[in-house]
C-alpha cells in the first residue's frame, strides 16, 4: 500500500449482547491469546478485553461483562477452527 508503513488491523463485526460491535484487531487478539498458553476462562476473557482495548476499541465499563462473554465465544470458535485445520493436515 503506497504511503502505508504498517499493516492496519482488520475490523470484524461480532454480536455482543443485543447489539453488533465492530472490533479492530480481533483476529490478532484471538491468535495472541491462543498462542500465549493461557487456559483459564477468566484469564482468557481479561486478556482478550485488554488486547481489544490495546487496538483502540472502546469498551465501556458497564458493558465489559457482555463483551467478555462475546469475546470468549469468538475465542472458542477460533480454537475449534484451529483444531479442525490441524486434524485435516494429519
Amino acid at each position: 500500500m503506497p504511503g502505508s508503513c504498517c499493516v492496519k488491523p482488520i475490523t470484524r463485526i461480532i454480536k455482543v449482547a443485543d447489539f453488533e460491535a465492530g472490533l479492530l484487531g480481533l483476529d490478532q487478539a484471538l491468535r495472541n491469546v491462543c498462542t500465549s498458553g493461557v487456559t483459564g476462562e477468566e484469564e482468557i476473557k481479561q486478556d482478550l478485553l485488554r488486547l481489544i482495548r490495546d487496538f483502540g476499541n472502546y469498551v465501556s465499563p458497564s458493558s465489559e461483562n457482555e463483551y467478555t462473554k462475546a469475546l470468549l465465544r469468538e475465542y472458542k470458535s477460533y480454537v475449534a477452527r484451529q483444531e479442525d485445520a490441524q486434524s485435516q493436515k494429519r
